[in-house]
């Protein structure tokens, strides 16, 4: 079929021939998807830039070289500890980041006196490492500094430093690939062939784009010391700076990552001849196809056939274990490039799985024609996927996992779908024999862990019907102000003399009742019958106080809100048992308000420490009164310290800046040898003038020791 341009894309329709569905008996060539261009603008684009693809990729893996950014401080932070390739080392290269730290002032009046200082600072702190690469980036780029000369004057200072400079800002190419190449060839141009390493096996290789990524170099090297080969370099997984100086050496070039490092394998061919054969190392079929291809080549192919059989008897039995409950599990495969293709084959084959759709962030249309030659028909392919696109593919073809990164994967997650980490892994490594286990695992955990299930269910149940009524109820309690109350709790006589006429004709606003914790609550429309007590009467309330009442529920409108006695937080009392008339009050406009709380109520917590809280502060002022008046001398020193040393650092600073300005530090000089040539003819070639001069200094020196005036 055509491209197919997605609802989301409606607005982008050039996203159009990057998206491809396979179908039978169509010609790859005829609607290969589009890729290696520019991101068309308004796109969610999962790309990373071009210094990205060669410092996190590539430069940042070795272990024992200080990767120097010259660049803003984010540029450093955002390309450290988000891969995981571990070293045999202590993981040097993962402790550590190394920044120039430009600021402002840098990109206004250039950054290379600040890049010098860092690398001194670099080389400084770490004493026992002497190799270093110094990476540009768009603000460095931009301004046109120049790192070479600086890196030539650093090298000549300290003498034993080694430094390689890779000037590959973030705006050099579409994609991260552009820094893969630019990396590549810089060193086969720059470094290669300067170091001559010791030779210890007749057979000798580079592993070339693997990254060891939680230790999959680990496990190619110990394939490779069973059948007796040497590697010279690893590009640059757990590798050295001096051992990829000495890749010239090497008898063959094994390459895995294609994409990221098949240009120095190319290069090695052309300038010393060094044969190159592609491996894949993900899956059981592959592990062995790529051991046998070595074995050959050397002519040792009885050890890697020896190779293969240990390594299957160990892990053969649990692949098929995984592969029983994998088997008919559709995934969606969005990583890099190379990937796409090295993993498709392997979890078909070896798990029986079924890749529905796949997408790449910087791969080449080579990679397309190789991931859609192994792909089966109805298979998506993307080229530069956005989120939008993700959400509508994952509509379409209702996967059982997908195999992201951690952006995507975050995404995937919040609609309760299990992903896992295919650019750092989940639980590593996932090359070879024992990889291929590792990561059906990764996988089947994923798949039939029932946390997505629990995430997206409901499991509050019928609970939940009546418990948040009755928050919203308590909500809306809690919104009640502070009130007066009426105090109803005076033994003394009413008022004989009631108009109570006047009181029926006054107008109240309806106000909530407040009701005991304790209290029955009845609606209106549910008392059957209750006793009333004729409040009307001119006797005393004395009186009434004698009598014995039994507590009755509480008539409550049903239209009226509800709030505890415990809720009201503060009450003013009115005390209506004066003699005064009712009439008197009417007068005035008041709301009838919840009743005081019961004596026998106990404080609630707060009250007893807020009351102590509150003391304090009353006598704070005295507190610090007191102890300015007793400590006033030491208080006035240490003030001067503080601010003599923020002055220092302000006056510091200035110095700094102007230091920074072009040929203002050469004008303060020329004006203080200016000043010092007048000084000496003016005062010290004559004996009049000496004298003048002698006198002066006197008198300065009266007037400040001997407190003499003019």
């Amino acid at each position: 079929m055509p491209m197919k341009l997605f609802k989301c894309d409606e607005t982008i329709p050039e996203r159009e021939k990057h998206i491809y569905i396979k179908e039978k008996g169509e010609d790859t060539t005829q609607f290969l998807p589009s890729a290696h261009v520019e991101t068309i603008p308004g796109s969610l684009s999962e790309r990373g830039c071009s210094y990205c693809g060669a410092k996190l990729v590539i430069g940042g893996v070795l272990k024992d070289t200080i990767q120097l950014i010259h660049g803003p401080v984010g540029c450093a932070y955002d390309t450290w500890h988000t891969k995981r390739y571990p070293s045999d080392n202590g993981n040097f290269q993962l402790k550590y980041v190394w920044s120039s730290d430009m600021k402002e002032q840098h990109v206004v009046f250039g950054g290379e006196k600040l890049l010098k200082k860092a690398m001194l600072e670099a080389f400084a702190e770490f004493p026992d490492i002497k190799r270093m690469m110094v990476y540009t980036t768009c603000s460095t780029a931009l301004i046109g500094d120049d790192i070479k000369p600086v890196v030539k004057e650093v090298e000549k200072e300290l003498g034993d430093v080694d430094i390689f400079t890779v000037e590959c800002p973030g705006f050099a190419g579409v994609s991260q690939s552009k820094g893969h190449h630019v990396f590549n060839m810089g060193w086969m141009t720059d470094k290669v062939g300067t170091y001559e390493p010791e030779i210890t096996s007749p057979y000798t290789i580079n592993v070339i784009g693997d990254y060891n990524i939680q230790g999959d170099t680990f496990v190619l090297e110990k394939y490779m010391e069973k059948m007796g080969v040497q590697i010279i370099a690893h590009f640059t997984g757990n590798g050295t700076y001096d051992s990829l100086r000495g890749m010239h050496r090497a008898q063959l070039n094994v390459t895995n990552c294609a994409r990221s490092a098949g240009y120095i394998a190319n290069e090695l061919k052309k300038k010393y001849g060094i044969p190159r054969i592609d491996v894949d190392t993900w899956g059981f079929d592959y592990a062995k196809e790529g051991l046998r291809k070595i074995g050959a080549f050397f002519g040792i192919e009885d050890r890697a056939e020896a190779v293969i059989a240990e390594e299957v008897a160990k892990y053969e039995s649990k692949l098929e274990w995984y592969k029983e409950r994998l088997s008919g599990k559709k995934v969606c495969i969005w990583t890099g490039g190379p990937r796409l293709w090295h993993w498709t084959k392997a979890l078909e084959d070896d798990l029986g799985m079924k890749v529905v759709a796949m997408s790449s962030k910087f791969g080449h249309q080579e990679d397309f024609e190789k991931v859609i030659a192994r792909g089966e028909e109805g298979t998506i392919y993307i080229d530069d996927g956005n989120e939008l696109e993700f959400f509508e593919v994952l509509e379409m073809v209702k996967p059982d996992l997908v195999l992201t990164g951690p952006r995507v994967g975050a995404l995937v997650k919040k609609l309760h779908l299990p992903y896992v980490n295919g650019h750092g892994y989940h639980n590593g490594p996932y090359m070879g024999f024992k990889g291929a286990v590792n990561m059906a695992r990764d996988m089947y955990n994923a798949i039939y862990s029932p946390l997505m299930k629990l995430a997206k269910d409901d499991i509050r149940g019928e609970q939940m019907k009546t418990v948040i009524p009755e928050e919203k109820r308590k909500f809306k309690e809690s919104k009640v102000q502070q009130s007066k109350s009426v105090d109803i709790t005076s033994s003394e006589p009413m008022p004989t003399a009631v108009n109570y006429a006047a009181v029926e004709s006054s107008k109240f606003d309806t106000q909530p009742l407040l009701i005991p914790d304790n209290q029955p609550l009845l609606q209106e429309n549910e008392v059957q019958q209750l006793k009333s007590i004729d409040i009307t009467s001119t006797e005393p309330i004395a009186a009434v106080e004698n009598s014995k009442f039994e507590p009755q529920p509480l008539l409550i409108p049903a239209d009226k809100p509800l709030y505890r006695e415990n809720e009201v937080q503060q009450s003013k009392s009115i005390d209506i048992t004066s003699t005064e008339t009712i009439a008197a009050v009417e007068s005035s406009k008041f709301e009838p308000q919840p009743s005081l709380i019961p004596d026998n109520q106990p404080l609630p917590q707060w009250q007893p420490i807020g009351g102590k809280f509150s003391a304090f502060l009353e006598q704070l002022p005295k507190y610090l009164g007191s102890f300015s008046t007793e400590y006033q001398m030491p208080i006035i020193c240490f003030a001067t310290i503080i601010t003599a040393t923020i002055a220092v650092k302000i006056i510091l600073a200035v110095l700094d800046v102007i230091n920074e300005i072009p040929q203002l530090n050469l004008a303060f000089e020329l004006t203080g040898i200016g000043y010092l040539i007048w000084f000496v003819f003016r005062y010290l070639f004559k004996a009049s003038t000496r004298q003048e001069l002698a006198a002066q200094i006197s008198f300065i020196q009266k007037e400040i020791v001997e407190g003499q005036d003019s």
